[in-house]
């Protein structure tokens, strides 16, 4: 078993997210969800099985604290400023035996420094045995996150066969409530035509069992679908997404089919409704509508205590942000960046030429107009020709109908 060097990582969802920052105990999941995106990015193909090192990552939480920044490194960098760490960015922490170990390892270590940690996890059986449990409650600055796709037990069976049973989840829900630790709910992925379902059925189950958050993302179609278990997907549910999305008018973006962003945001309406009917916040999750949720960050962990240094110099934060219809470069620039080097966690077909930081990759991005991840991406953002006097795009904002 290999060490996996890159177990903390920032990621390159700077543009738009406010968590870019991972941690993550081995890069493939042994749950084997049926629309689980780490297949189609790189997770399948990782012949060795790699585990993360929990003395590696406790050395780099110690000289984050103790080093001069100047030799910091970009993930350092991160660390120093206690930007939240989102374990579970790419696999489950809780997957296997073998990885909950680590897993729960690595938590102490950030129990150690009261690091900002969000948990993303399916896997609430390891999740709430009493050893995990105990290591959960020694955290101060904790929040979990528990993904949900809906709660029929046997569609989940056929499209989650390794993970606990929505009534098992939602029991960890109120487990983890009763003992003061804050639960998020992941919508993720949304089917399509169960919006109705989650409407009627799994927001009120979420609401009831103690939650208080909920971040909806409706089901991304991968490109490769030879890297992925997508075709799978289809037989069981009986619905052939990809034709679906492309009778839609779904549009690529990287490596994903993802639904347009005014059909998501008018399908959402009723769920929104539903979710503050029950006393929770919503949170966009989705590609380009993520300045559309109820707080700033949309994972919602942006009014905890010891949350305060999430990443908030992304654009989706700045648009949300803005005081008028026009949004200027300075409004980003005026947020907190680390300055060294993010081209190794970039692939080479994103890296630019003579720019190394990740303002300067901002500032590129924020000036081509038209492209993925750009302002003018977000929906009821436009760039209508303006610059400002340092000749950087300035973009206007209106209020999505709904």
């Amino acid at each position: 078993m290999r060490e996996y060097k890159y177990s903390l990582s920032v990621t390159s969802q700077f543009y738009f997210c406010g968590i870019p920052f991972r941690l993550d105990t081995t890069p493939k999941c042994d749950l084997g969800c049926l629309y689980c995106f780490a297949m189609s990015k790189g997770g399948r193909k990782t012949s060795q099985y790699q585990i993360a090192n929990p003395l590696t990552i406790r050395r780099k939480l110690d000289r984050a604290f103790s080093m001069h920044p100047a030799r910091l490194d970009i993930a350092g960098q991160m660390l120093r400023h206690r930007v939240p760490i989102h374990f579970g960015g790419v696999s489950d922490p809780f997957c296997s035996p073998t990885t909950s170990q680590a897993s729960r390892r690595l938590l102490k270590h950030l129990a150690e420094h009261n690091y900002p940690t969000i948990i993303s996890t399916k896997q609430t059986d390891e999740l709430t045995k009493e050893s995990t449990l105990s290591a959960l409650q020694c955290m101060a600055n904790l929040a979990v996150q528990i993904s949900f796709s809906v709660l029929e037990p046997e569609l989940t069976s056929k499209i989650e066969p390794l993970v606990p049973s929505p009534c098992d989840r939602l029991r960890a829900v109120k487990t983890l409530t009763d003992l003061g630790i804050p639960v998020i709910i992941r919508l993720q992925p949304l089917l399509p035509e169960m919006t109705r379902h989650a409407e009627k059925t799994l927001i009120p189950a979420v609401a009831e069992a103690g939650a208080r958050h909920v971040i909806v993302e409706f089901l991304k179609i991968p490109v490769e679908k030879n890297v992925s278990w997508i075709d799978q997907l289809y037989i069981e549910t009986g619905h052939r997404y990809d034709e679906l999305y492309h009778r839609m008018g779904a549009r690529l973006v990287g490596r994903e089919w993802l639904l347009p962003n005014e059909y998501k945001w008018e399908a959402l309406q009723p769920l929104i409704y539903a979710i503050h009917q029950s006393g929770m916040t919503y949170g966009a999750g989705d590609y380009a509508i993520h300045h559309l949720g109820d707080t700033r960050c949309c994972c919602g962990i942006d009014d905890l205590p010891g949350f305060r240094n999430w990443f908030q110099g992304n654009f989706a934060n700045v648009i949300r942000e803005s005081p008028d219809e026009h949004i200027g470069f300075d409004q980003l620039r005026s947020h907190w960046f680390p300055d060294k080097s993010i081209r190794r966690i970039l692939n080479s077909n994103s890296r630019i030429d003579q720019k190394t930081a990740m303002l300067e990759y901002l500032q590129v991005k924020w000036n081509s107009p038209g492209t993925t991840n750009a302002p003018d991406a977000f929906l009821g953002v436009t760039w209508k020709g303006e610059y400002d006097d340092q000749e950087n795009c300035v973009y206007r904002k209106e209020k999505p109908l709904t």
